[in-house]
């Protein structure tokens, strides 16, 4: 049977209402799947393995930015998105060469290591640019048919719920990879074995991936396919004025977080010298707080709108580059840091998808989608190469402010401070079909969390609570009395 016709016996969603309770645990369990794999090859333990492969701070930012160019594809792949009517089928097809190209990244410590290859980095570039471009690709059809099966109004409660999944299992296998990593003195053989565990997890996420649940078949495209057509989707997307504000916001935070992002890691590694399961033990915080308030953003986003989330939790997020900025002094600031930021984050994020997922017409998501790739993807590639610039520039020279002395990663993270400051302007002139009002939804939960900091504290005093009343009933009357009577003069 043609695929106009039919799905090839695969499992159809729902188009409205509840989705069915196997879906919606197959869901998750490919989202825990997922986070078994990612925290293996990403964050700081990708940041040890390009400083393993020789990449200096300058080589790190280049690598980073050039990996983001991949996004200029994103027009062209969306185009093909709209018109391949079963999304899921275009998901797999995009993500198994990805998967199986990880493998390759595996190898290189270890070609490295018996000097087959002493120089890799750039067989690594070569790998990563495939990569980037495939998951553009990727991420263009998984959006388009994750939206697709996924009821609007259960969007804020369905991603809350797999972000916690998520999040849970990755902060566990982040713990178990920098244990890993740790154990071994050869780090070249230990970078090859993580690495090679992690693309085996890709390969069952992908087993998952196929159990879900196709989206309905969408009528076929009627225009015949055509290069032309693309900017002229792109043009019409950006005649969309309240869209364009809000690519215009994704865009600076994209590049105010990556201006720093991208070398905080590094900054740990290689400046404080901190292991990499002391730096995964520390993002601990972060995840635990991310589980523990994503719920309460997901109801928050349902309410009153992803705007006021994003606008509270983007105002908070800016201050945190400036701690940064301290902790060659105090160590410790690191998990205060993640205690914010992953309060914060976990709302950002949430808000942030579901926002794109609301705002963006559903025959034309994937259009839409590019249009705020390609941006995003300008910011991604300038600002990684900005930063390695900055830091590379600045070099061995410091700032000494009496009790404190300011290196180049120090001065970069002050500089990040106002680049999260500024993309606020554009988030508070998009307009949201039903948000709420950023100030009192603010009060809401400045209202809700001390509500929670009053029950932690009551909590915490029980112990002592406990304590005095034992202590009263052990006292004779007499003393009673006479301690009552002292008190009255």
């Amino acid at each position: 049977m043609p695929e106009s016709e039919s799905t090839g016996g695969m499992k159809t969603a729902p188009e409205a209402g509840s989705l069915p309770k196997q879906v919606y645990t197959d869901i998750l369990l490919e989202v825990a799947v997922a986070n078994m794999w990612v925290p293996l090859m990403s964050g700081a333990v990708a940041t040890g393995y390009l400083l393993l492969l020789g990449a200096s701070e300058f080589e790190f930012g280049l690598l980073v930015s050039i990996g983001s160019l991949a996004g200029i594809s994103a027009p062209i792949f969306s185009y093909l998105v709209d018109r391949y009517r079963d999304k899921k089928k275009l998901t797999l097809l995009c993500s198994l060469p990805v998967r199986l190209i990880q493998f390759i990244l595996a190898a290189l410590p270890l070609l490295m290591y018996y000097k087959i290859l002493p120089k890799p980095l750039l067989l690594y570039l070569v790998v990563t640019v495939a990569m980037s471009f495939a998951n553009v690709f990727n991420g263009q059809a998984w959006f388009s048919w994750l939206g697709d099966i996924i009821p609007e109004k259960q969007r804020g409660h369905y991603f809350a719920r797999r972000n916690v999944m998520g999040g849970a299992v990755a902060m566990v296998f982040g713990v178990l990879g920098g244990l890993f990593l740790d154990g071994y003195s050869n780090k070249y053989l230990a970078f090859t074995g993580l690495f090679f565990f992690g693309s085996v997890f890709a390969l069952l996420d992908y087993y998952y991936l196929r159990r879900l649940p196709a989206a309905p078949i969408q009528p076929p495209a009627k225009e015949p396919f055509s290069l032309e057509a693309i900017p002229k989707k792109m043009l019409e997307v950006s005649k969309d004025k309240n869209f364009t504000k809000l690519v215009w916001f994704n865009a600076a935070w994209t590049f105010g977080m990556t201006l720093i992002g991208t070398y905080q890691n590094m900054y740990l590694i290689k400046e404080l010298k901190m292991s990499y399961t002391l730096i995964n033990v520390y993002a601990i915080v972060s995840v635990v707080m991310g589980l523990v308030t994503m719920t309460f953003w997901g109801r928050i986003a349902d309410r009153y709108g992803n705007k006021p989330v994003m606008l509270i939790t983007g105002n908070i997020l800016s201050i945190t580059p400036f701690l940064w900025a301290f902790m060659a002094y105090a160590n410790w600031l690191l998990a205060v840091i993640y205690f914010v930021a992953g309060a914060c984050w976990s709302g950002f994020n949430l808000a942030s998808y579901n926002m794109l997922l609301k705002i963006a017409p559903r025959e034309k998501r994937a259009s839409y989608m590019a249009f705020n790739t390609i941006a995003v993807a300008a910011a991604a590639t300038i600002a990684p190469a900005a930063g390695g610039a900055i830091l590379s520039g600045i070099g061995s020279h410091k700032l000494d402010l009496y009790f404190f002395k300011f290196g180049n990663y120090q001065l970069l993270f002050v500089l990040g401070v106002l680049g999260r400051f500024f993309p606020s302007l554009f988030l508070r002139q998009f307009k949201e079909t039903g948000e709420g009002d950023v100030n009192s939804v603010a009060l809401l939960v400045r209202t809700e969390v001390a509500e929670v900091i009053n029950s932690a504290l009551s909590f915490a005093l029980v112990p002592f609570s406990f304590i005095s009343n034992a202590v009263e009933d052990v006292v004779p009357p007499g003393i009673k009395k006479r301690i009552w009577k002292r008190k009255k003069k």
